[in-house]
């Protein structure tokens, strides 16, 4: 029997799972997971950079790294160790709530940063709203046509 040398992008799954999807399909689900990294790492980059160019806004840049420390640590548990998180947690809504407020914070605490430094330093700024931007492209390419009806 001759075995075909697997895709690594295109077959990480195997072909008998619900899970299979098409090329495209698994060419979004890795942009968005690589995009998912790359944002919080942009933003911790224009953080430290604000921290000694802005002194005055110090708290705000401390709250800012904060933030990102807690949506980076909600992701590793998530990500490499989901059984630590009891299903009472998860089931309750508590892990949900979690997950909403980590990244509510975040994102308010990173808009307030971008308007009170006005978009200062503009690269890691930038990069980041690019980025946030081709996540929202990759997320609504998963989402089937037929979810908004006829």
């Amino acid at each position: 029997r001759q075995t075909t040398p697997m895709d690594p992008i295109f077959d990480l799954i195997p072909n008998d799972t619900p899970l299979n999807f098409s090329g495209p399909e698994s060419a979004l689900i890795l942009t968005g997971a690589l995009l998912l990294r790359a944002i919080p790492i942009l933003i911790i980059i224009s953080a430290i950079l604000k921290l000694h160019r802005f002194p005055e806004f110090r708290p705000l840049h401390i709250l800012l790294l904060i933030s990102v420390i807690l949506t980076a640590t909600l992701g590793f548990i998530d990500t490499t160790t989901p059984n630590a998180i009891p299903m009472s947690l998860r089931t309750s809504g508590f892990w949900s709530f979690l997950w909403i407020f980590a990244v509510a914070w975040l994102a308010t605490t990173w808009i307030r940063s971008a308007f009170k430094t006005r978009l200062r330093p503009r690269i890691p700024d930038i990069a980041t709203l690019v980025a946030t931007a081709a996540l929202v492209i990759a997320a609504s390419g998963l989402v089937p046509p037929m979810a908004f009806g006829p």
